[in-house]
């Protein structure tokens, strides 16, 4: 769990002699640059910020390291005056030329500057699971379809377990106390620990699943396939329990003793995942970096083939000291646990089911004596609250239930806070309404009963909908939000994240639309305005009257109505396939062949001539909703509610 991290500002005074003109080219950046000093100094700061921009701008072409300064001034200024976005393109820009430039560090701080003060704002409808099929699904060793698993590491947290009699037993008094079950248990070992079996009993006695993580702490030369290996991994797999190896976790921090050499680490992880997949085919190997460096990550990667799920250690610790924008002691923190997460799903969520392998959010740091349980319930709601919408492949999530600050010798970061739910009722209740959403999982096996999807890729569907979103803004403490059509109010939200609201979507039915959402801060101010287009689906689809979930809405051509093909063959039970160009829809006996953009299609040995042709559009095939006229079934259409029916004879 240790980790260092050292983010910095790093001041070049040096570097703002290289910026007097060497000749006649440098000149005109220079000259912006005089005036822009000039400008700040007179208080004329739009002013300033716009020279600046042209000095930095004029020096992008010859000096790198100029223009990352330049972009550096703007984004000061345009932070002073509250322009938070606007600062962010500025030092991301910064951050470019830094980049440019070889200063790898300077880079790395521009980036935190910019990362820090940007909002962000998404939209997202509530959908029944069938909206995305198996889309989030990696097929992976105990993965759920979609949803995402509650975890917990309860065994040092008194008020749960009871490490002398196991009474109480944390796998159970941690779902009384927490009122939800959570079906998976995290528990340390290391080199030449056995698999406990008083653990192995309490998580089965549930119907939970097990990570073990296994630290090579005799150093990753003694991980050899022996007697030691091969015996944990028939108990292993004698056990019969859904198990997740997360052997040498968080290797990219050089905390750990497995950490500096990654080729030795990528052959002992690969080792031990041979060795448990001969012995155990129960257990899924779960490769878990730290957050932390990030930039390390992809260096310690053992191959697909080897792992099954990818892990990570992430915590959120209110680090306010680090605010690029206010004085010290008035700075503020609005990063979420969330966002710990965009280099490794970017990496691997593709193929890869994500986990929150160990994580919390602290809300009181016993390094500095602070009480941050305000930062912490604004985090904890933000984070449960995010995760299934911007991340629907992350598919469990682990608590680190306990105090360290009170077992705890370290008196610095992550290792000095308190994440203890039960140390405190309101971080608790937090944490129950949180987790109470249907998305999380309490069951092994289970799928989640309602997902998320973002309405500027999927649309909206044009009825009635559950309309929430994800805001991230300076301030960290929001406290409304609320949604605009054409300038009119469809819903306010008081309720915190996701500032769920309900709105009917039926007079905009076929209508792209720009929906303004608007978030304001504790004390009232307007803190993030957001205008994001959206396309409202043409038609409501139903099948023998039950609505038709698609993950793309449906659109007008013509007089035809265009649906995504998987969504249509999984509801009407046809059987799709895909070859050459050619998509084939077979129900029963029946078998109709398309082919996108072409209006020519083959049924029953003979050609026939579709309403609109077939067409791909961000990344799904979309048929005219008739083609199911060839596979028995029939079409009705209701021009008052606009709906088509689907009925089967």
């Amino acid at each position: 769990m240790k980790r260092t991290k050292v983010l910095r500002f790093v001041l070049i005074a040096a570097l703002l002699l290289s910026l007097r003109p060497a000749g006649a080219g440098a000149a005109s950046p220079w000259s912006s640059y005089t005036a822009a000093q000039a400008a700040e100094k007179a208080g004329d700061l739009a002013g300033a910020i716009t020279l600046y921009f042209d000095a930095a701008k004029g020096y992008a072409s010859s000096n790198a390291t100029n223009a990352a300064l330049m972009y550096g001034h703007a984004g000061r200024l345009l932070a002073a005056q509250s322009r938070f976005d606007e600062a962010a393109v500025a030092w991301r820009a910064e951050a470019v030329q830094w980049g440019l430039a070889g200063g790898e560090q300077e880079k790395i701080a521009a980036e935190r500057k910019a990362d820090w003060v940007a909002s962000e704002v998404r939209l997202f409808v509530a959908a029944p699971p069938e909206a995305v099929a198996d889309r989030y699904d990696s097929k992976a060793k105990h993965e759920p379809v979609t949803g995402a698993y509650l975890g917990v590491y309860g065994e040092r947290d008194p008020a749960v377990h009871d490490p002398s009699d196991g009474r109480p037993f944390y796998t159970e008094a941690f779902a009384d106390a927490v009122g939800k079950q959570h079906p998976l248990f995290l528990l340390y070992g290391e080199w030449g620990d056995r698999l406990p079996q008083s653990h192995l009993n309490a998580i089965r006695a549930v119907n939970g699943a097990l990570q073990w993580a296994l630290q090579p702490t005799d150093g990753l030369a003694a991980v050899v396939d022996g007697p030691y290996l091969r015996s944990i991994a028939q108990e292993a797999g004698k056990s019969g329990l859904p198990i997740f190896l997360r052997f040498g976790g968080e290797m990219n921090g050089n905390w750990v003793l497995w950490h500096g050499d990654p080729a030795l680490y990528k052959e002992k992880f690969r080792l031990v995942a041979r060795v448990f997949r001969e012995e155990a085919p129960n257990v899924a190997m779960l490769w878990a970096p730290g957050d932390f460096p990030p930039y390390t990550m992809a260096e310690y990667y053992p191959g697909d083939d080897a792992v099954d799920w990818v892990g990570l250690s992430a915590y959120a610790v209110r680090m306010a000291e680090l605010d690029p924008v206010a004085p010290a002691g008035q700075g503020e923190d609005s990063r979420p646990l969330n966002d710990h997460f965009a280099e490794a799903y970017a990496l691997y969520a593709d193929r890869k089911p994500i986990m929150l392998a160990e994580g919390g959010i602290g809300y009181f740091d016993y390094g500095t004596g602070a009480d941050r349980k305000e930062w912490a319930l604004a985090n904890i709601r933000r984070f449960y609250a995010a995760m299934p919408r911007l991340y629907p492949r992350v598919k469990a999530l682990t608590w680190f239930d306990v105090d360290l600050g009170r077992v705890e010798s370290r008196d610095q970061g992550i290792m000095k806070q308190n994440y203890r739910l039960t140390g405190d009722k309101q971080i608790m209740a937090a944490y129950q309404k949180a987790t109470a959403d249907p998305y999380y999982l309490s069951s092994l096996g289970s799928a989640a009963g309602q997902v998320y999807l973002d309405v500027a890729e999927a649309g909206i569907p044009p009825h009635r909908v559950e309309l929430s979103s994800y805001v991230k803004a300076y301030d960290p403490f929001l406290t409304r939000v609320e949604y605009l059509v054409g300038g009119q109010v469809i819903g306010s939200s008081t309720a915190y994240d996701p500032w769920v609201v309900s709105a009917d979507f039926s007079p905009y039915a076929g209508q792209e639309i720009t929906l303004t959402v608007r978030a304001y801060g504790k004390s009232g101010q307007l803190a993030v305005e957001r205008q994001i287009r959206a396309r409202v689906g043409a038609v409501r689809v139903t099948l023998n009257g039950q609505t038709v979930a698609f993950d793309y809405q449906p659109r007008i051509e013509g007089s035809s109505t265009l649906v995504p093909i998987r969504h249509l063959a999984t509801a009407t039970g046809a059987a799709i396939s895909a070859s050459g160009g050619v998509i084939t829809l077979t129900r029963g006996d029946l078998r109709i062949e398309l082919t996108a953009g072409s209006t020519s299609a083959r049924y029953g040995g003979s050609t026939v001539t579709l309403p609109v042709a077939p067409v791909i559009e961000s990344g799904r095939t979309l048929v005219p909703l008739r083609v199911v006229e060839w596979l028995d079934l029939k079409v009705t259409w209701d021009p008052v509610t606009r709906t088509a029916n689907l009925v089967t004879p």
